[in-house]
């Protein structure tokens, strides 16, 4: 399996599990889990990540420290429109990072915004995807709703994209599904040759089995990224438990031997292949 979708942060960066979401952590979930790879998030929040990365830059942070992992891959962490996001974002692939995170609502940067076009140009040039985490979550819900990723991939058509979440939110029932399903296959085969694919994380819940299925049927296996959103902040065990119940949930579908590989690796590592 090779699954996306893991936020790494330094030790200690929750006070009261200091272990808690650190690559040793995270080797150890993958090995406990037969997880082959994953994809990890450079730190951008966290109760005393600031503190305890002591000025070192997060993407530069991430690199350092995964060289003792190289079954662990990095993606790029920042602001499309952060001033500097081009020159990291060329770096950091330059250096074997193989997409991008972003958050917009936590970011602060409205997902269409023209000034963002210069890194997305970069990001498809460079052949590496742009994550965009989808959902309510607090921002101005006009800046970050998943529709406005057709506008980005009009004007970027190489563009690779994940909408992560799909749009859903814990509590907030369909959230913005349907939109980010629309976009997901307004920029698939049948339409646009475009590479506009649904994040799974999150979704692989019983209340979710529906829309996961929907998914799978309208955007097709090859066009779905399976994640884990580790480390779930509950600790080990806990974490374990959620991803185990989680796969129970996409076993629940019936998929095809195919569709499983598809959403269990074989999309993600094309979508890295350069």
């Amino acid at each position: 399996m090779f699954l996306n979708h893991c936020h790494i942060f330094p030790h200690g960066a929750f006070p009261n599990q200091p272990e808690l979401g650190t690559l040793p952590e995270l080797a150890r979930f993958m090995a406990e889990c037969g997880i082959a790879q994953t994809v990890a998030f450079a730190p951008f929040w966290g109760p005393r990540t600031k503190e305890c990365l002591a000025g070192e830059e997060i993407n530069a942070w991430l690199h350092r420290n995964l060289r003792e992992y190289p079954d662990i891959l990095g993606a790029v962490t920042v602001s499309p429109a952060a001033p500097n996001a081009c020159a990291l974002l060329a770096e950091y692939v330059g250096k074997g990072f193989v997409g991008v995170k972003t958050h917009p609502p936590v970011m602060g940067f409205r997902i269409d915004d023209p000034v963002c076009d210069d890194f997305y140009a970069l990001a498809a040039e460079l052949g590496v995807f742009v994550l965009f985490h989808t959902g309510v979550h607090g921002g101005r819900l006009m800046d970050y709703q998943p529709l406005l990723i057709d506008n980005i991939m009009h004007r970027h058509p190489k563009l690779k994209v994940i909408i992560e979440h799909m749009g859903i939110s814990d509590g907030v029932g369909r959230g913005f599904f349907d939109q980010a399903l629309a976009v997901v296959a307004n920029h698939g085969a049948r339409w646009r040759k475009g590479g506009v694919y649904a994040g799974l994380t999150g979704i692989a819940k019983p209340q979710h089995r529906q829309l996961l299925a929907d998914m799978v049927q309208d955007a097709g296996s090859k066009r779905c990224v399976f994640g884990l959103d580790w480390p779930h902040m509950d600790g080990h065990p806990q974490a374990v438990g959620r991803y185990q119940a989680e796969l129970a949930v996409v076993r629940s579908l019936g998929l095809a031997a195919e569709q499983w590989d598809d959403l269990m690796g074989g999309t993600l590592r094309e979508l890295t292949a350069r």
